[in-house]
């Protein structure tokens, strides 16, 4: 094996090309177009990303960086990483990891979260040698969407279906919904919706997350509920953000009729799947993606260790 050359990858458009491209081989559900890269370090300047080089040719890539919705003092930092398969086991893995281990103490983090699907063992495996454990896992569904028909909207009444491209006024209601549902989430710890120009950074405002698909539902002006969707893996899958109902509302069909609406949104795009995840306790929302048609996909599990 030549020897690796790690190469900060900065806000070089080339470089982040080169770690887009990685990220969709290695781990599609979670990668990035370089313009998103880039607009998230509006949220979080301090993030780092590197890739690999081993004879002029990219094998890995590592990022550390804030995770958004935990207060920004937090001392955890997120770290995904991934090596392509020729390349594994041959220590490439292990000095990314000390990479992210070295550079979290420099962005005041003391420790590591790192992502992980079911489906890949050996990551998982991977992590657990060197001391992580299981921190969190979500339940993830998708939906294939070849032969699929829009389903019908059913409201309750008084509410319409709108977007924040329709109605950009309505910005305001959709935060304080999402500071609701942000504070109802079963996560191991408290996570928020953050401040509005944090929430706008990070959900609003994004590549590849155009308003239109940015889902209300609105009951006089107000915002009862929405579905934050997403462009994900260049166009070819659907994913969601969040779905969410404000508590006086919910139970009165007003999330599954934004499932509903979801569901034609990406049909009218040509997408060919949807996904999405749902916490392991939030059986209203599994229920309802199971009606819908959405199949187990593996769990979404994070990892954690400290530094």
């Amino acid at each position: 094996m030549a020897s690796l050359e790690l190469v900060d990858v900065g806000t070089d458009r080339a470089l982040l090309d080169v770690f887009s491209d990685l990220t969709l081989e290695l781990t599609p559900e979670w990668s990035r177009s370089t313009d998103q890269m880039l607009s998230a370090l509006l949220l979080d300047p301090t993030q780092r990303r590197v890739v690999a080089i081993s004879a002029g040719e990219p094998v890995g890539f590592v990022t550390v960086g804030r995770i958004w919705v935990l207060p920004i003092d937090d001392p955890t930092a997120w770290c995904e990483l991934g090596v392509r398969e020729p390349y594994r086991r041959h220590g490439i893995g292990g000095q990314l990891l000390a990479w992210a281990e070295e550079t979290a103490p420099l962005i005041g983090r003391s420790r590591l979260q790192v992502p992980c699907r079911a489906n890949r063992p050996e990551g998982i495996a991977f992590l657990e040698r060197r001391g992580f454990s299981e921190y969190d896992r979500m339940a993830c569904v998708e939906l294939s969407l070849a032969g699929v028909v829009a389903p019908p909207i059913v409201l309750p009444e008084g509410v319409r279906i709108s977007s924040l491209a329709a109605e950009p006024e309505l910005r305001q209601s959709a935060y304080e919904l999402a500071v609701e549902i942000f504070a109802d989430l079963p996560d191991p710890e408290p996570v928020s919706a953050g401040s509005f120009e944090e929430w706008r950074l990070r959900d609003v405002d994004i590549p590849d997350g155009p308003l239109e698909g940015y889902l209300l539902a609105v009951a006089d002006d107000h915002v009862v509920g929405y579905c934050r969707l997403m462009n994900e893996e260049r166009g070819v899958v659907v994913g969601h953000l969040m779905t969410g109902t404000r508590r006086a509302w919910r139970g009165r069909g007003v999330a599954k009729a934004l499932k509903h609406a979801a569901i034609a949104w990406a049909l009218e795009r040509g997408a060919q799947r949807m996904t999405a995840e749902n916490a392991i306790g939030n059986e209203a929302m599994r229920g309802i993606n199971r009606t819908l048609g959405f199949q187990s996909a593996p769990d979404f599990i994070e990892m954690r260790r400290a530094i």
